[in-house]
């Protein structure tokens, strides 16, 4: 019961801590402000959250699992095509922030701070492992995890300078994907040009409403949260 009690209440706190930031940014929301939203005292507040950066990597932690189950449900992504899925994932992350203000301020912030930067590339691989996409294809795992680490990277400050370099969000999954495939993992440019092709299917078959509607919801009751 007590579990249950702690989790009820992460759910609230989280949500709360989503809703703000999405209508504030990082930097105008404090824990205070989080606590009065939520009806508890901040002390309370702490002992589940001792400061906002634990609070920042459970909320992207849930929107990267969010994001990663409504991929998944994509008319195409069941098809034997890794790089194409993974193309459609940082797709999806992109157009999500370049269309809602909010969640470009969550998406920026996990793409500012080391920490939450590092979290991206561990949950890329996380979600890679979890759906198996590359079961059966050779592919040395050290160079996947480094080639991932790169590309969190650069895809973040790619995402960040987007305007200055007039970049579409599927722009960006294609030099996600084509540097991941090409610099760490030796595929020749015809494998790389039918993967952006394939990821291109996926994608167009997409329901971005339905993304959101997921979004939205998520720290909603009955849903599963990571914290």
């Amino acid at each position: 019961m007590a579990r249950r009690k702690n989790m009820k209440r992460r759910r609230v706190i989280l949500g709360n801590t989503f809703h703000l930031i999405r209508e504030n940014g990082m930097d105008n929301v404090s824990l205070q402000m989080i606590a009065e939203k939520s009806g508890i005292s901040k002390s309370l507040l702490q002992s589940y959250y001792p400061h906002k950066a634990k609070l920042t990597n459970d909320i992207i932690r849930n929107l990267f699992n969010t994001l990663g189950q409504q991929v998944n449900n994509y008319d195409m992504a069941n098809s034997n095509a890794p790089y194409a899925r993974t193309k459609a994932f940082i797709y999806t992350i992109a157009i999500l922030g370049m269309h809602d203000e909010g969640l470009d301020r969550i998406i920026s912030e996990a793409f500012v701070s080391n920490a939450t930067l590092d979290n991206w590339g561990v949950m890329l691989n996380d979600w890679i492992k979890a759906n198996h996409l590359f079961d059966g294809i050779e592919v040395k795992e050290s160079e996947l995890e480094t080639g991932i680490a790169f590309i969190t990277s650069g895809i973040g400050r790619l995402y960040h300078d987007r305007k200055k370099h007039h970049l579409s969000a599927e722009a960006l999954a294609d030099y996600a994907t084509s540097a991941l495939m090409f610099s760490f993992l030796h595929y020749t440019s015809d494998e790389i040009e039918q993967a952006l092709k394939d990821g291109h299917e996926i994608i167009e078959s997409a329901d971005m409403e339905v993304v959101h509607r997921a979004i939205d919801t998520m720290f909603d009751e009955g849903k599963e949260i990571f914290s």
